[in-house]
Formats: structure tokens, sequence, C-alpha cells
């Protein structure tokens, strides 16, 4: 096992991984400000498997990872033949868990959505249970796939159609979307939208539309776009994160007051509709784990997929 890698070495393995994703990567990791390590078994200085592990002020991994934040193989494993591959994968993840138990208290992993063996965290301890074992639990995020859509007019068509009514009805009131840096924008309005639900925001929450917001257009990751009314006033806003293949919806923040305008679907649009011509290959909604947050993403026409976040802890 080593520990430790360098970013750039890490960046590039992570990018051509099958389980490749933004929240692994060291530009998520540093400007989410969270402590955190790299585990990574190798072979012939080769990164074969690589994991990030969250990391607590105490040390110990933090029990809420982001999303994907979990386990990554190389990309050599792809090639291999589907009996060499299994194989292969559950003796890496046996190694690696059996590392981890030396190492730490607890784990706690969000596997991305591409993982598909978690037999050895099931298997984990099969035998000695009293030594604590896996927890699985299934959540849900959604993906619209943009390889096969044309123009804009498909990405409307096959939405729901509340969603193409909303659009169309911003356009003909006058709204408009810019791409902007505003930052206190988006904080304002998500400010707001908070206070319809009648909850406070937390400080994670906070943190993530002002200080990682501001880092994520800084550093050319992030794409904020701001919706306005035919007077200029902000109606809307949305935070999308993106890579190479992939843009993720991180925050969207509304104005209760244009609630019946449906600014938010028209931002949402012109999100799909902006990476779509930037060459991007899908759109992560990063979850839809609430029934009024999910329905509303699934109306985009993306499509339901499941992934799994692993515990285990010491007992």
């Amino acid at each position: 096992l080593q520990v430790g890698v360098d970013k750039k070495k890490w960046d590039r393995f992570v990018s051509s991984s099958p389980q490749n994703n933004l929240f692994c990567m060291s530009q998520f990791l540093d400007a989410w400000g969270k402590n955190y390590e790299l585990l990574l078994v190798t072979k012939n200085q080769n990164i074969q498997l690589g994991a990030v592990v969250i990391k607590q002020d105490d040390g110990q991994p933090a029990l809420n990872p982001f999303m994907y934040q979990g386990l990554l193989f190389d990309q050599s494993v792809a090639k291999y033949s589907t009996s060499k591959r299994v194989k292969k994968c559950l003796e890496m993840v046996d190694f690696l868990l059996a590392e981890i138990e030396q190492r730490y208290n607890r784990i706690n992993f969000s596997l991305h959505h591409s993982f598909e063996d978690l037999r050895s965290f099931q298997w984990f301890h099969y035998h000695e249970p009293e030594k604590g074992r896996f927890q699985l639990n299934v959540s849900y995020t959604a993906i619209l796939d943009l390889k096969d859509i044309v123009d804009h007019d498909t990405v409307l068509r096959n939405a729901r159609t509340v969603r193409r009514q909303e659009y169309r009805k911003c356009i003909r009131e006058g709204f408009n979307i810019e791409e902007s840096k505003d930052i206190e924008v988006l904080d304002h309005l998500h400010v707001k939208t908070f206070e319809r639900q009648g909850i406070g925001r937390n400080a994670s929450e906070k943190l993530m539309v002002t200080t990682f917001a501001e880092k994520a257009l800084h550093n050319r990751f992030g794409k904020l776009l701001i919706c306005r009314d035919k007077l200029g006033n902000p109606a809307s806003a949305s935070l999308f994160l993106f890579d190479d293949t992939t843009c993720y919806y991180l925050i969207g923040a509304n104005d209760p007051d244009y609630r019946k305008y449906g600014a938010g679907s028209y931002i949402v649009f012109e999100q799909i509709i902006r990476f779509m011509e930037q060459g991007l290959l899908q759109v992560d909604f990063v979850g839809i784990n609430s029934p009024m947050r999910g329905d509303f993403k699934t109306s985009f026409n993306a499509c339901p997929v499941p992934y799994f976040v692993v515990t285990w802890e010491k007992p």
C-alpha cells in the first residue's frame, strides 16, 4: 500500500479510470477544503487501485464523504476479460480493505455508479462478524446522456411537457440568462431558497455557495448562470461543475417570487445546452434522493442510476 502521490499523477489516473469523476480530482478536493488522504495499490510503480479518504480533524475518516469519493480502478482493468477482471478486482479491494483495517477505526466510501462488484464489502469479516461488517446503503443519482442529442430542440423535446412550457414562458416574459462570477447573487438566492423551506443553512452549505463556488469559478471547473427578469432582477442561479466528459448539477437557487415563471427550469435547460455545445457527454444531476428534488431532476429526461455508500466501523 502506498500513501500519497503527486497530484498530477493522481489526476491522470483518475481521468483515465472507469470511475473517473470530478469529485476525486485534486482541484475539487483542494477547493473543498477537507483534509484527505490518497491510498494506492500499485504494481511496478503503476496505480492499480486508488482510494480517496476524507479525514476528520482527529485523523479518522469522515462519515460523510462527497458523492463518488471512494475507489477507482486503473483503466487497464477494463481491458481484462470478464473472468480475469472480476477476480483481479476482488483481490485488489480485499487487499486494500485489510490494509485500511490496520490503519483506521472506520471507513466510509461513496462508490461511483460504475463500480460493479460490491462483494468484497459484503464478505469483509464474513466469518468473523464480531470484527464488524460493512453496511451497504443505496442512493440514486440521475444521468442525462448527451451523446446522441444533436440540437437544442431535442433537449427540450425529450423533457417533460411542463419543463418545456416553463422554458418558453420565461422567454416570452423577457427573462434572460447570463454567465457570471457574482457569488453574492448565488448566495442571496440560496438563502431565499432555504427561507422558503423554513430551514437554515448549515456551515457546509454556506461554504459551498461562497468560498467553494468562488474557487470553482476561479479554477475553471465551475459555470455559474444567473437568470434575470426583464428589469434585471435575479430570479434564479445555477452552479454546475464540469470535467472533460461530465457536467454536475451542484447548486440551484431561486427567488420564490418567480416560481410561477419556472425560472429554475429555464436555467437548467441553458446549462445543459451550453455544456452540450462544449462537447460534454453527460449530465450528472448529483442525487435524486428526496421526492420533490428527484422528480424535478428526472423531468429533464435523466435516468435514475444507483450508487452505493459503504461504511465500516471497528467494534
